[in-house]
């Protein structure tokens, strides 16, 4: 019998984690703001590296956020009713996205669309709208966008456009 494999971790617990970081980092600044007015020079000092400690939690309290809610994107992105393909487009022009420092814009001159978050590095979360199947007979379940993408990128492949409701799993 194979071994029990642990469950992967939900969003609610990365949420969770980044809670417990930044009621500590609450602490420690103000463990820090306290050693810093203390009248004695060598306990000042030491604020320097509480300090520090604090920023360094409030990094880590916005790394475990984002990853909460790029875990909670891959999820959803699991649904069936969703495109198969494992990185994101701009829904009106396909693959144009650029992305950088944690955001994502459309490079379509003129698109103004631009996410919060990496959405080129993040699993499509646009609805199936074709059934793609290239020379080989592997099929995919895309969106509109990336159905378009690869009729014009594929060699001998067919797009079989779904109906509304024949679009679930």
């Amino acid at each position: 019998m194979p071994e029990p494999t642990t469950p992967e971790p939900l969003p609610a617990e990365l949420r969770a984690l980044a809670a417990d970081a930044e009621a500590l980092a609450a602490r420690t600044a103000e463990v820090a703001a306290r050693l810093q007015t203390a009248p004695d020079g060598h306990l000042q000092r030491l604020a320097r590296p509480i300090a520090k400690a604090t920023h360094d939690l409030s990094d880590y309290t916005a790394e475990v956020s984002r990853t909460a809610e790029d875990l909670a994107r891959v999820r959803v992105a699991r649904d069936p009713n969703l495109c198969d393909v494992p990185w994101g487009v701009c829904p009106a022009h396909g693959v144009t996205l650029h992305s950088s420092g944690g955001r994502a814009w459309c490079t379509d001159p003129g698109c103004a669309a631009a996410w919060d978050y990496d959405r080129l590095h993040t699993p499509c979360a646009e609805p199936v709208t074709a059934v793609v199947t290239d020379q080989d007979g592997v099929t995919a379940r895309l969106c509109e966008a990336h159905a378009r993408d690869a009729s014009d990128r594929l060699s001998g492949c067919t797009v079989s456009r779904l109906d509304h409701q024949d679009s679930g799993g």
